[in-house]
């Protein structure tokens, strides 16, 4: 600008005001101007239609308009051109008022000299184009407020009209940001965090305020995401993961979660990446009903195998069964042939007992469900098994306030799953203690309890014996897993109790700690009258 010439309108009646203007230009080195000079405002008003200006010299005091309303039909009649304003006096007020109406300076004609008129001139044409560069910078920023406002949900598309300046944008991107159901952190280029939603935080137990500042890394270690982290920024490509496990490695004894994780570069006008926003959703529930899918499936899948194996064993074994017996009628007791036909007799019995389970895994049974008491099929279960429990010197402990609810199922269904839960614990409690001990313990208890806001019945049977192994524990409720040896059991136990307490529309959980406890929860509904 220094090299081009300015061109100057001066609407000044007072001819040595004029002459003294155009000495003070002319005395200036570092810039060329040119003047062009009316003398009154109507014929400045013409001017300004006609030629082309870069800045207006106005004086206030004309003999056709006098005061601020030379001002607003200058402004009115030229809009951007910048506006210095020239005064016998010096009014404060007036000069207020002035600037408010867009003008961007005014001299005192007294106290005017060269240097104070040329600086006038350059900061007003400087402070105009600073006002059209913020004044596009705006109308940029709208347009992608418009953009950004047709994603949104409809009950924000009415703010699309109302939104006028940055202000509003902000406001309405930091409520999103905030409320959000997805986890947000906005970072710096080094992973370092910038801002994180409340969503983020309270996943922490934290306040967003926490992170302000701090390293990812210096709070979350891990090797795996430095890598996939400076690939981002490297190549600028957005990286998705979708169920990525993740364990707590400050709190071990919370479970593992799986989370859909996105982490994508934010780029400048350039290109270059310079931030990035890493976004968190919890899928964990998905996975685990997902899991549970797949195992019913799979359990259907082994009934079905189950019986037909079960129905294609089990006229042969009966046959094997009928023939020993016959050898055994015919030889005399204590003889070698007789001890043989035992035998086969006594396996066979084996044979067919787990044939029998099988068919009891596939089958659906039709017998009718009906109100039973909890309590009763637990004393009844308790009978059976009492010699067994009294023989290996184990604590009982059964906790069965009075009350309880009925619930509505197949007594000898239920009686079974105890029967099989009470076996379990008793084998694993003597296989951690051979003697009597203060610690060999058989727990249960029952209570009401809401299951998604229904009411239940949650049984629960605590032993502290030889635990589960976390790596099998999945797997426990499998047909035919096991960890006793062959001729201890098949292996169907736990798998026919899941699947019972399914089909009674209940739920069967399973916790333990190796070489601590195992602790089996069954939550059954509870009957409910309608009418």
């Amino acid at each position: 600008m220094d090299k081009q010439e300015i061109h100057i309108l001066l609407i000044e009646d007072n001819p040595g005001d004029v002459r003294l203007i155009r000495e003070m230009l002319a005395e200036s080195k570092l810039k060329l101007f040119s003047l062009e000079h009316s003398g009154s405002l109507s014929d400045g008003l013409d001017s300004l239609s006609k030629n082309t200006h870069d800045v207006i010299l106005l004086d206030i005091g004309l003999p056709d308009s006098g005061g601020l309303d030379s001002v607003h039909e200058v402004k009115k009649a030229a809009p951007v051109i910048p506006v210095v304003m020239l005064t016998g006096l010096d009014d404060e007020k007036t000069a207020v008022s002035a600037l408010q109406l867009g003008v961007q300076d005014y001299l005192v004609k007294d106290s005017i000299d060269s240097n104070l008129l040329v600086r006038s001139i350059r900061y007003a044409l400087e402070r105009k184009q600073i006002e059209e560069e913020l004044r596009r910078h705006r109308e940029f920023l709208m347009e992608l407020v418009e953009e950004r406002t047709k994603e949104l949900q409809k009950s924000n598309e009415a703010l699309e009209k109302e939104i006028s300046e940055r202000k509003i944008t902000n406001e309405l991107l930091e409520n999103v940001f905030s409320n959000v159901h997805v986890l947000i952190a906005y970072m710096d280029t080094y992973f370092n965090f910038i801002r994180v939603n409340s969503k983020y935080a309270k996943n922490e137990g934290k306040e967003p305020e926490f992170y302000e500042g701090k390293n990812y890394f210096d709070l979350f270690p891990i090797e795996e995401n430095k890598v996939i982290f400076r690939k981002v920024v490297e190549t600028g490509e957005h990286y998705f993961a979708k169920a990525k496990p993740y364990t707590h490695t400050e709190h071990p004894e919370q479970r593992m979660t799986f989370w859909d994780w996105s982490l994508k570069p934010v780029k400048n006008a350039a290109g270059k990446v310079s931030g990035l926003v890493l976004s968190l959703i919890d899928v964990t529930d998905n996975i685990t009903l997902y899991s549970e899918l797949m195992r019913s499936e799979h359990l259907a899948s082994v009934g079905k195998l189950a019986a037909g194996v079960a129905h294609e064993i089990n006229n042969p074994i009966n046959g094997i069964i009928n023939y020993a017996q016959i050898l055994l009628n015919r030889r005399e007791a204590g003889s070698k042939e007789y001890d043989i036909a035992h035998r086969i007799i006594k396996e066979s019995d084996r044979i067919a007992g787990i044939v029998r389970s099988l068919l009891s895994f596939a089958r659906e049974s039709k017998e009718e469900k009906k109100p039973i008491d909890i309590s009763e099929i637990l004393s009844d279960s308790l009978a059976l098994t009492e010699t067994q429990i009294r023989k290996g010197g184990i604590n009982l402990v059964v906790n069965t306030p009075p009350g309880l609810p009925p619930i509505i199922a197949q007594p000898q269904h239920i009686e079974q799953v105890f029967l099989n839960l009470i076996s379990n614990a008793c084998y694993a409690l003597n296989r951690k203690y051979s003697e009597e001990h203060n610690g060999k313990l058989l727990r249960i208890s029952a209570q009401t309890v809401k299951v998604q806001d229904n009411p239940h019945v949650r049984i629960t049977f605590y032993d502290q014996g030889t635990g589960i192994p976390a790596e099998i524990k999945d797997k426990v409720i499998d047909p035919f897993f096991t960890t006793k040896s062959g001729s201890e059991g098949t292996g169907l136990g736990l798998s026919i109790s899941h699947g019972i307490i399914k089909d009674h529309g209940g739920r069967f959980k399973i916790d333990s700690v190796e070489g601590e406890f195992t602790k089996v929860i069954i939550d059954l509904p509870v009957e409910t009258t309608k009418g």
